[in-house]
């Protein structure tokens, strides 16, 4: 009941006392934190939140690696995000296997799981490299993870979410984000991922 309260009065809080940008920057972040495909529509009805200075694709055998770089930097929850990345993992063929996504932010691993900690009541678990959330069961094979930067000259966290491809609703792919600051995926996207899904069938 506390928390209830609690969190309905943060609502409050966020909506009356934080700029539009930042109020819209903190309903995507909350969103992420289901980790599923909720999160690209809020993302779309907010991306005015965001300013994309630039966008890196990495391409590697099984997996896909992409990232847009904020400038300026965005506040939400006492955290600074820079960026944003999504991988898609391609293990058994040309079918993708798994996605992630999330932010990247400037602090720590474990600095940025002590800002969440009211979101994730259940706890994170873990080493300095990564701490998994509690919040999700293993047999759902879904995640919430904050963890140190893979790739090289990366600092910070990466908040993400990583969900298999059957527990995200057998979709073909994640949008393009290039695509995730224009309205191709709201329209479009997944009608042609069901389409492609479809036909590999």
């Amino acid at each position: 009941m506390f928390k209830g309260v609690l969190s309905a009065l943060s609502a409050l809080w966020i909506a009356g006392f934080a700029s539009p940008a930042d109020a819209g920057a903190q309903r995507v972040v909350e969103a992420l934190f289901a980790c599923d495909i909720s999160f690209f529509e809020v993302f779309a009805s907010e991306r005015a939140a965001f300013s994309p200075k630039e966008v890196r694709i990495s391409h590697f055998a099984e997996q896909r690696i992409e990232i847009v770089k904020f400038d300026p930097p965005v506040e939400a929850f006492g955290l600074r995000l820079t960026g944003y990345q999504q991988e898609i993992g391609f293990y058994y063929g040309p079918r993708p296997t798994s996605f992630e996504w999330g932010f990247q932010v400037d602090e720590t691993p474990a600095g940025a799981a002590l800002a969440l900690r009211h979101h994730f009541p259940e706890g994170f678990e873990g080493s300095d490299e990564t701490l998994m959330a509690l919040k999700f069961p293993t047999q759902t094979h879904r995640n919430f993870s904050v963890s140190k930067p893979r790739l090289a000259g990366e600092t910070g966290a990466n908040l993400q979410c990583s969900v298999s491809r059957e527990n995200l609703g057998n979709i073909w792919t994640l949008p393009d984000v290039v695509n995730q600051f224009s309205e191709e995926w709201d329209t479009k996207g997944r009608w042609w991922a069901r389409a492609i899904d479809w036909f590999i069938e």
